[in-house]
């Protein structure tokens, strides 16, 4: 991986990583392994026990529920204290002590990898990027490529049907994946560029609306207890109601999990944090990673963000949530907000790099205001420079600010 994203992490953090363990188990050779390997060279020796772990206890299915989790964890503590304590009165032999620390590894292992076995699955996208230079893009669930010509198209999954009907003038049949479990779930992806948008309405019902520079997986159709869909990048979703079957969002571990409702994701992988809106219903957000996860139950007007450094999750009030889904409508609303973070959402709408110095960035306060990001990058910019008191330099994809 080019981003070394594993560098550093604990053998603990790596098997709770759910995005790890399905890099583990999944059929790579021996090449990617080691190329894999090499970009991770500063955490090669934990990545490798935390590799053995997850392969030996692979054939663990059973969940499991809380009382038994606390219940192991009690008995690893247990049995650490009284190896412990055997082991002041072995001095000369260092059995009890080592038997302990296998032990207290493994049986973490177990009971994490358990745990992550027991959680929806996590889906991992296909090596297709958000590329800049492209059309939205679809990805049939047999693989094959198809470009859409259109900056803001609307994508219909036909329900009786094995096809996709894009706006009203081209239907894709979606062919079976060949080679593939008869029960594994087929996926179809649609990654829409930065500067373009793009609107859904999946088979159940639900609609989509996916903002500039993100990627949703969807099943052509919704079979078992749950609908569940993955997202990277920012999506609003009004879900069609079906008490029988919940819908669920994935957000790598994070969980959204709603009945009938309406709301907004913001999950770019550059972000430092995850945000949920809830305009409408109720929802529950959770961290699907951690052993012991708290599920946080939303109700209208409320914020959840979740820190991805922390891991930890908090709720707050929304000011103005409305504001949050204006870009379905092609605006831009935003209340005290940091021009950098201005700065960075219209990189993505326009498709454009801002160039600026530290002076720019410490100098400039908080700003509220109201962006037509149906207007021209020229128009947009005229009216940000008067709100935040700069001057700018429109170069091709470039946006220089001077202060």
């Amino acid at each position: 991986m080019a981003d070394k994203k594993y560098n550093g992490l604990s053998v603990e953090q790596l098997i709770e990583d759910n995005e790890f363990v399905a890099l583990v188990k999944s059929s790579q050779s021996a090449k990617q392994w080691d190329r894999f390997m090499e970009d991770h060279a500063d955490s090669q020796k934990e990545i490798l026990k935390a590799r053995e772990l997850i392969r030996a206890f692979s054939d663990i299915n059973h969940p499991l529920d809380k009382e038994k989790k606390y219940a192991l964890w009690r008995n690893i503590s247990s049995f650490e204290k009284d190896a412990k304590r055997q082991n002041k009165f072995r001095t000369k032999n260092r059995f009890y002590k080592v038997a302990a620390s296998i032990l207290l590894v493994a049986a973490i292992g177990t009971l994490v990898y358990i745990e992550i076995k027991s959680n929806y699955s996590y889906y991992q996208f296909t090596d297709s990027q958000v590329r800049e230079e492209i059309n939205p893009l679809l990805i049939l669930s047999s693989g094959e490529e198809v470009e859409i010509q259109k900056n803001d198209p609307n994508i219909t999954v036909l329900n009786d049907k094995d096809a996709i009907l894009v706006d009203s003038d081209s239907i894709m049949t979606t062919q079976p994946v060949l080679n593939k479990k008869a029960n594994e779930m087929r996926f179809t992806e649609v990654i829409v560029p930065f500067g373009k948008k793009s609107r859904l309405l999946l088979s159940d019902g639900t609609k989509v609306w996916l903002n500039a520079g993100s990627r949703l997986a969807f099943p052509q159709h919704f079979d078992g207890k749950i609908r569940e869909v993955f997202l990277e990048g920012e999506g609003y979703f009004e879900v069609s109601k079906n008490a029988n079957q919940p819908f669920l969002v994935s957000v790598n571990n994070i969980k959204v999990e709603v009945l009938g409702t309406k709301f907004d994701i913001c999950a770019y992988k550059s972000d430092k944090s995850i945000e949920t809106v809830l305009l409408e219903g109720s929802v529950n957000v959770w961290d699907a990673g951690k052993v012991f996860k708290n599920k946080y139950e939303m109700v209208p007007g409320q914020k959840a963000t979740y820190d991805k450094s922390k891991r930890e999750i908090g709720l707050d009030n929304a000011e103005k949530p409305e504001r949050y889904i204006a870009w379905i409508e092609g605006w831009y609303s935003f209340a005290n907000e940091d021009l950098v973070e201005v700065f960075r959402k219209l990189e993505r709408y326009y498709n454009i790099t801002f160039e600026y110095d530290e002076t720019v960035k410490g100098q400039t306060l908080p700003i509220s205001g109201k962006l037509d990001l149906k207007d021209s990058l020229n128009d947009v910019m005229d009216v940000l420079s008067g709100v935040a008191k700069f001057d700018y330099e429109i170069n091709g994809d470039f946006v220089k600010v001077i202060k």
